[in-house]
């Protein structure tokens, strides 16, 4: 999957740094103004979160095609950041130290919610396996008891999988590190109600724009973590963000349809959000059922109804494991963009800033 301007989101400012002034003054000029290439970046992100709150009502929220779809938009913001570079002067103020060591702060975390995503996604594969084996033993052409039985024992082990995914999110357990991801990307997500950060760099369209990424990062990184987990005790990170972004109201709609969809999914008595997982979990569960009757009761299935009820099944679940499974490579790949994303821009930036204070 190839991502426009996916390389670092400072590497075009290491670039340009002979062509502006990178300093550090008391105070700023002028009242803040919206430089008009910040403004061209915050009408992407109204269009994006509106593309996605349209894509969630045809591909369903928190499938495995509409997270990739929110992965999507992280990258191609953070390219867009880049774009606004050439553009901006970026004066720095005392007070500006306070945000350089936020955002490499934030980063910090955000690459460790990265390493958490992509183990998420590996047990996923791991679960996927043990789908597999089940299938491979329910359209076995002989039909054997011993086929039924390795059957019967793989779908035990998928709904072990998910009763350990789901016991992890009761009181009384250890955080899982989903849960933990979860809380600390909540957490940040609190720190940007305030707008006084914002209101330091005084307009300067850069950091704005940074600011924009962050808080795209954040949420949709954080849908991804609870798509992977089951039934989270906490709710989905609720963002407050100032009504002088132009992008606040889509974000906040695109929020909002996501809880109700979340909502509904969770009284529906669904195990996992991740809408693929929901429905692939229910059907293990299902044939299980019909299987473990089936040899507790020593019947073999001949050519009869209810040996064409179980194909049908059978098929359905093949179906359901191959929605899934052409998701999970395709994910990951985000995943570790972004990850490497965070590294060079990491590491860019101190680079910058390491050569600015010799000057």
């Amino acid at each position: 999957m190839t991502h426009e301007g996916s390389h670092s989101l400072f590497s075009t400012l290491g670039a340009v740094i002979p062509h502006f002034s990178l300093h550090r003054s008391g105070s700023g000029s002028g009242s803040p103004k919206r430089h008009p290439v910040l403004q061209e970046f915050e009408n992407k992100l109204v269009e994006k979160f509106d593309a996605l709150k349209e894509a969630g009502e045809e591909l369903g929220f928190l499938s495995i095609d509409w997270l990739l779809q929110a992965l999507s938009v992280v990258l191609s913001t953070h390219a867009n950041v880049e774009a606004l570079i050439p553009n901006l002067t970026f004066p720095l103020s005392s007070r500006d130290d306070k945000w350089v060591d936020e955002y490499l702060d934030d980063s910090a975390k955000l690459l460790d919610v990265c390493n958490v995503l992509k183990e998420g996604i590996s047990e996923l594969n791991e679960y996927q396996m043990l789908v597999q084996v089940a299938i491979r033993n329910l359209q076995g052409k002989d039909g054997k008891d011993a086929n039924y039985y390795r059957a019967r024992n793989a779908l035990q082990d998928c709904m072990g999988v998910i009763k350990k995914k789901d016991t992890e999110y009761k009181q009384g357990h250890a955080k899982s590190k989903l849960e933990s991801c979860s809380s600390m990307l909540r957490t940040m997500g609190e720190k940007l109600v305030n707008p006084k950060a914002m209101e330091a760099v005084k307009g300067n369209g850069f950091l704005n724009a940074i600011y924009g990424a962050k808080v795209t990062t954040i949420f949709l990184c954080g849908l991804v973590v609870i798509a992977l987990a089951c039934k989270p005790k906490r709710p989905l990170v609720n963002l407050h963000v100032s009504s002088q972004c132009l992008w606040a109201s889509s974000l906040l709609s695109l929020q909002q349809r996501v809880k109700e969809e979340t909502d509904k999914r969770k009284n529906k008595g669904s195990i996992a959000l991740l809408g693929e997982l929901d429905n692939v979990d229910l059907l293990v569960r299902r044939l299980y059922e019909v299987v473990d009757k089936k040899l507790n009761e020593k019947s073999v299935f001949f050519n009869t109804e209810e040996a064409e009820e179980l194909r049908v099944l059978v098929q359905e679940f093949a179906t359901g494991s191959e929605n899934l499974g052409r998701g999970l490579a395709p994910l990951e790949e985000c995943v570790n963009e972004l990850f490497r994303l965070l590294i060079a821009s990491r590491i860019a930036l101190l680079d910058i800033l390491s050569s600015s204070k010799e000057k």
